[in-house]
């Protein structure tokens, strides 16, 4: 997809997280990019187009149960990579999220007009 299209604004992020599908937990040693709309995560595991699926991305190792949770579903799978879009997220969790992707990106004053035109998940 051309960056002209999206409407977030993508961040390479290098953390550890979870893409829970139909109860199988597939780990990421790092995500290869993160939006408030979605992310892209790199997997030769193939899962079907428009499965629902949870993800999750820990804060702190010292405490487990802080992270972003997000549900979405499967938006694209080609054997090399599967793309999530959001669909679903707390308002703690949007609140994390805007924050990563603000802190992580080259024009913060962009992100900040981004959560401002699009407050939730889009």
């Amino acid at each position: 997809m051309s960056e002209e299209k999206r409407r977030f604004t993508r961040v390479q992020f290098n953390m550890a997280a979870d893409l829970t599908v139909n109860c199988n937990v597939i780990s990421f040693s790092n995500i290869e990019n993160l939006s408030v709309g979605g992310c892209l995560l790199v997997t030769n595991v193939r899962l079907e187009v428009g499965t629902t699926c949870r993800f999750w991305l820990p804060l702190e190792q010292a405490n487990p149960d802080l992270g972003v949770e997000v549900y979405g579903e499967i938006a694209r799978c080609d054997g090399e990579s599967v793309s999530v879009r959001f669909t679903k997220i707390t308002p703690e969790s949007l609140f994390h999220l805007q924050n990563i992707i603000r802190f992580n990106a080259p024009d913060p004053d962009g992100i900040d007009n981004e959560i401002s035109e699009h407050p939730g998940l889009m």
